[in-house]
């Protein structure tokens, strides 16, 4: 009975760590992707800033297509 019960106590304990692993990956993944967001947002605002101080018609490489 000792040794069911140690079993049941080790794969809950491992239940667990999986659930946490998971959930920090999960915390990490949506992190990277705020991350990437925010990196992709300062380059649009530079490419902006770029194409704002080129003369007129200059601005065709970064020039944003919507």
């Amino acid at each position: 009975m000792s040794d069911s019960i140690a079993g049941l106590a080790q794969s809950i304990v491992s239940n667990q760590s999986a659930a946490t692993r998971e959930s920090m990956q999960t915390t990490f993944i949506r992190k990277q992707g705020d991350s990437d967001r925010a990196i992709a947002q300062l380059l649009q605002q530079s490419a902006d800033q770029q194409k704002a101080v080129l003369p007129e018609g200059q601005g065709a490489l970064v020039d944003r297509k919507v």
